[in-house]
């Protein structure tokens, strides 16, 4: 299959540009730069010139919770086949809007939705799982309203309270099957506002250091100076969320070559909550530290923390590119949505548009250099992951 158009790779757009994609093992055979203005797809032209090709786009943090509500109560006690069947649908929206690839950042149902993915049983994104999130007791996604016994039954973390509880914890996540794995460092808006550290740096080292043992990625959950300082010391790939980075813990990130995830859709959403503290701290985050992590370097990847609710339905996440991109240019941005995302989750062979990679690509109508906003789910007119088409409206019939 061969097309031809303006292409962004996943560094750089090339007006011209020509790639083809071997039928036999969905690999990219090759990518040139092209004089010819032609725009095809598959041997025929275009119905439409202002076309894009894309990257599939990659979401390093989402969660397929499956209800409706933001609500904790719901995510723990919600059945886990209605759970499923809901985020069945979440995953086909995701495709839809041209996410071939996203990450999982705990839940009760995404490795066995990933297996189902690659047994060819799911249309959906390639799923990166990490299985149930690892926090302490009584720290997030502890549902403390239960009894201890019947919230760890119910919960989708495991709770562990030593390094070597920690460790057992990203073993069991790895038995099951996860690909990754999240930890909280931190807590997120407790007590009004308030921000308090979970996990010593003990604990954490002893959850990056097993993950990268299981050949893993490790992500911290980090609200507060001290607790992405705790994440980076520790040894974690990624920040997530990250309020309250500072100039100094950016020139260590980048220096070791974390990543950061700032999440920023999910703030806009709650940026005028009527908590001050919390308003602030949002505030802060948005306007200050992305921009701080963009000046310094620091690689910024794609994570929307949508979980599938009334108010951040998936298949949305593209408004994170936008977010990124009011900060860093469409450039960056996109960058930050396919091929950083594909380095940040440690997937080497997706998220560009290179020889050699698997073919996720997509195309959308318009130029997001332009227009950021054409990479919605509106304009997104095929997609097609691993070699394979999955959504057309592309071609003249």
């Amino acid at each position: 299959m061969i097309f031809r158009g303006r292409t962004f790779d996943g560094k750089k757009l090339i007006e011209n540009a020509e790639f083809k994609v071997s039928e036999e093992t969905g690999i990219i055979e090759y990518v040139e730069e092209t004089r010819n203005s032609t725009r095809m797809a598959n041997g025929k032209e275009l119905s439409d010139k202002d076309v894009t090709f894309l990257p599939g786009l990659i979401d390093t943090h989402i969660h397929f919770f499956g209800t409706g509500n933001h609500s904790l109560n719901d995510w723990v006690l919600t059945d886990k086949v209605i759970v499923t069947i809901r985020s069945v649908e979440d995953s086909k929206n995701l495709l839809n809007a041209g996410f071939t690839t996203v990450r999982t950042m705990g839940d009760k149902v995404s490795i066995a939705m990933s297996k189902a993915e690659r047994m060819n049983l799911l249309y959906g994104p390639r799923i990166i799982s990490a299985g149930f999130s690892l926090a302490e007791t009584g720290g997030n996604d502890d549902p403390r309203n239960f009894d201890l016994d019947f919230a760890q039954k119910i919960s989708y973390s495991y709770y562990c309270d030593s390094p070597w509880e920690c460790r057992r914890a990203v073993r069991m996540n790895l038995r099951d099957g996860a690909e990754s794995i999240k930890a909280y460092s931190s807590t997120s808006f407790a007590g009004g506002g308030q921000i308090k550290n979970q996990l010593t740096l003990e604990e954490l080292s002893a959850i990056a250091d097993e993950s990268h043992k299981g050949l893993v990625k490790a992500a911290s959950h980090a609200y507060g100076e001290s607790a992405i300082s705790n994440s980076v010391l520790a040894g974690f790939d990624s920040v997530e969320h990250g309020l309250g980075l500072t100039e100094k813990l950016a020139e260590e990130m980048k220096k070791r070559g974390t990543f950061y995830v700032p999440t920023m859709s999910t703030y806009v959403r709650s940026k005028n909550s009527g908590n001050s503290t919390k308003d602030a701290i949002i505030k802060r985050h948005l306007e200050k530290e992305v921009q701080l992590a963009s000046d310094d370097k620091i690689k910024i990847a794609v994570g929307t923390d949508f979980v599938g609710s009334s108010d951040d339905p998936h298949g949305t996440n593209y408004k994170e590119i936008a977010l990124i991109s009011s900060v860093t240019g469409p450039e960056v941005a996109l960058q930050s949505g396919t091929s950083i995302a594909a380095e940040c989750i440690g997937l080497k062979n997706v998220g560009s548009i290179f020889k050699g990679y698997q073919a996720d690509v997509i195309a959308v109508k318009g130029n997001p250099m332009t227009n950021i906003d054409v990479i919605g789910p509106d304009n997104v007119l095929f997609v097609m992951k691993g070699g394979k088409i999955q959504k057309n409206r592309l071609l003249k019939k």
